[in-house]
């Protein structure tokens, strides 16, 4: 016969036991909100508004969930602190040769220029590891005015797996500033602005770099924008289009490309709703709008 001693150890590392298993499962289960900022524009691409949260259905990995937040912000609000413009312009100082560098800065100054006094602006170059995405207008220009290009072509830096890690780490700093979108816009060539996504067994740090990069741009509400200087190789899904983002291509005028840039960052729609369980590395969303004509711009994964 068993001694109540016995039983009782019995059972507690029976309770241990499932708790222990009860917590592994959990781990992989995101209990956070998920926000999904979506962009919706008309034929001409002005900003659709006067949408309700009955017209949009989202689904995640193919099944519907349900909204739990739904906010319409433009960048006319008056809460500045959530609704203000959030832009990082990032420069390829990597692969964009020295003759491309008047037309860069050009390009780079015009965006940044278009900044209001409510909006958080700044400005990196790839290989200056001290220009963090924080700073004002003025600090912004003086990047801006100091970028010259690849001083060594093709240098060793710049591999996908550093461009990925370069999205990581913007978005783990601008995490902490709010619910408002954030984008990304990185002009150069498509090595460093387009980023595509790679067979999970192509080897290397490659697919772990990816799921973080994705998990911790959605976390952050961080869309990449690609402003190419040559059209990107059309080898699967890049960073731009997972995050949110647009590819714009090389244009005789970058200004109305430009201004829709800042338009997208202040009119946007933001969804909330509780994920479903899963143990899957990433997940697929979808957005559609019960609207005829409508161009829809939306995350296409998150991580978990």
């Amino acid at each position: 016969m068993k001694s109540g001693r016995t039983i009782v150890a019995a059972a507690l590392v029976a309770f241990l036991g499932a708790s222990s298993s009860a917590q592994k499962t959990r781990s992989f289960q995101n209990i956070d909100l998920v926000d999904v900022d979506v962009v919706v524009t008309d034929g001409d691409g002005r900003p659709v508004t006067g949408l309700t949260k009955e017209d949009f259905d989202i689904r995640e990995d193919g099944k519907p969930v349900t909204l739990q937040t739904f906010v319409a912000r433009t960048a006319t609000d008056a809460a500045a602190d959530e609704t203000g413009r959030s832009v990082v312009i990032l420069l390829d100082d990597v692969t964009m040769p020295r003759e491309s560098v008047n037309a860069i800065k050009a390009i780079a100054t015009y965006l940044a220029m278009q900044a209001r006094s409510t909006d958080d602006l700044s400005v990196l170059r790839f290989r200056e590891p001290d220009d963090e995405p924080f700073g004002d207008l003025e600090h912004a220009l003086a990047r801006i005015s100091q970028y010259q290009g690849a001083l060594v072509r093709y240098a060793p830096a710049g591999s996908p797996e550093d461009v990925l890690k370069l999205v990581s780490s913007v978005s783990r700093k601008l995490e902490s500033t709010g619910r408002r979108r954030k984008i990304l816009v990185c002009i150069g060539s498509p090595r460093i602005c387009s980023v595509t996504q790679l067979n999970r067994f192509s080897g290397g740090t490659f697919y772990d770099d990816w799921v973080e990069a994705v998990g911790a741009a959605a976390r952050a509400n961080l869309s990449v924008y690609s402003l190419l200087a040559a059209p990107p190789r059309v080898l699967g899904e890049s960073i731009v289009d997972v995050t949110g983002g647009t590819i714009f291509r090389n244009a005789s005028d970058f200004r109305p490309i430009l201004d829709r840039i800042w338009q997208d960052a202040g009119h946007h729609y933001l969804l909330g709703y509780w994920p479903p369980a899963s143990s899957k590395e990433l997940h697929s969303i979808s957005v559609k709008v019960a609207r005829k004509g409508v161009h829809v711009l939306a995350r296409r994964l998150r991580g978990n």
